[in-house]
């Protein structure tokens, strides 16, 4: 979220604050790292898993960006079993200046004990002669490089039952849906 706040120039809030805004929730273990009330600790992993609760409209990302007077928009999921389909979408909305945010499992980041966790990361760049689409990461490795083989694999619904897909953030001004 931060990387699309200073893409558009705009004010930028600690991950911290950001989480809060879009209902966090971590295990008791995790109860050290933060000194915040606001922040919700389980002892168990909830249904949805551990994280940001953004699927209910109480913490969504349009909320958030209203709240902090952010002048931009927040798509719905798309998802895409069609490689050429997922590939002129996000050349589309990527020519336009949209940022694009990949909600996927993190079955492409790690081994297949983590498959059933997902994950957000900002497409930074789309080589449309290779179709790879290099993600931008708030953790190490920063960047990471998927085919759309991988992207609609690991936004499908075929690995846990959770379907994932592409969410496009764009300035208020350029209505790009």
């Amino acid at each position: 979220m931060q990387w699309i706040l200073y893409r558009h120039d705009l004010d930028i809030l600690d991950q911290e604050t950001i989480g809060i805004a879009l209902g966090l929730r971590l295990s008791l273990k995790c109860k050290d790292l933060f000194d915040n009330k606001n922040i919700e600790y389980l002892p168990e992993v909830p249904e949805g898993g551990y994280g940001t609760q953004i699927e209910k409209e109480k913490y969504s990302i349009q909320k958030f960006f209203d709240k902090y007077s952010y002048p931009l928009t927040f798509s719905r999921m798309y998802s895409f079993e069609d490689k050429g389909k997922v590939r002129d979408f996000i050349i589309k909305h990527l020519s336009k200046g949209d940022d694009l945010i990949l909600r996927y499992s993190n079955i492409i980041l790690k081994d297949a004990d983590q498959k059933r966790y997902g994950h957000f990361s900002v497409i930074a760049q789309f080589n449309d002669k290779t179709n790879i689409a290099t993600l931008g990461n708030p953790t190490l490795p920063h960047f990471i490089n998927i085919t759309l083989d991988q992207l609609i694999l690991s936004t499908s619904d075929k690995i846990d039952g959770i379907q994932r897909g592409l969410y496009v953030v764009s300035k208020k001004s350029n209505p790009s849906r």
